[in-house]
């Protein structure tokens, strides 16, 4: 009773910190608002989870934008990126960290040996200008997402302020090792959000089961 207590007081701070995040969003320009990303998880049998996540390019004369490949991570070939001012998909690709770090557009260089899904913007950006890209791809990462014993492991360190988890049909939460603010979407999933506070990155741990089959 009293683990569940705290649980549930966990819960509701988080309600309420989560709450003043998006508060203090609405006075952000939007070229700042980078801080949200959402995971779906698929059948763990698969390995694999969808991600998607915004952003904002506003270096003059840049002509692509890139979503890394973490390491251990694959990246499906249906990745997508949006133009969120003109509507219209862009035009990618993946290639190496070494490629990306040749362009110089990002102030700190990756490993040479990485992947990034790289999108090719219609037109560099102009003085004065920016760019809202959407970035929507299928990750297969074995490691870190797996079932064993009837139960699904989903482990990953998350850096954004906020990060959504959703659980995928049929399957419910069984533990999870960080405060959560947990709830339905629109289909009955279980989701989960984490709301970062710190200057650092969240270890998530999450286990779940199959509903059980009603009678």
């Amino acid at each position: 009773m009293k683990r569940a207590l705290m649980f549930t007081l966990s819960l509701a701070v988080l309600t309420v910190i989560s709450g003043q995040k998006v508060t203090a969003q609405q006075s952000i320009h939007r070229a700042e608002q980078d801080r949200a990303i959402s995971y779906w998880l698929l059948d763990p049998a698969t390995h694999q989870f969808r991600i998607s996540h915004d952003f904002t390019v506003t270096r003059k004369g840049q002509k692509s934008v890139h979503s890394f490949v973490r390491k251990g991570s694959v990246v499906s070939p249906d990745a997508k990126m949006i133009d969120l001012d003109s509507g219209k998909p862009l035009e990618t690709h993946n290639v190496a960290g070494k490629d990306v770090n040749e362009l110089g557009y990002y102030p700190d260089k990756v490993d040479p040996e990485s992947v990034a899904v790289q999108g090719d913007l219609e037109e560099p950006v102009g003085e004065g200008q920016s760019r809202r890209i959407r970035v929507q791809e299928t990750y297969t990462d074995p490691v870190g997402y797996f079932a064993k014993d009837g139960e699904l492991t989903w482990k990953r360190t998350l850096g954004r302020p906020l990060n959504d988890v959703t659980l995928p049909a049929g399957w419910m939460l069984t533990s999870v090792n960080t405060p959560a603010v947990i709830s339905l979407d629109g289909e009955g999933r279980i989701k989960l959000r984490f709301t970062n506070t710190r200057n650092d990155e969240l270890s998530i741990v999450i286990k779940a089961r199959p509903k059980p089959a009603l009678k």
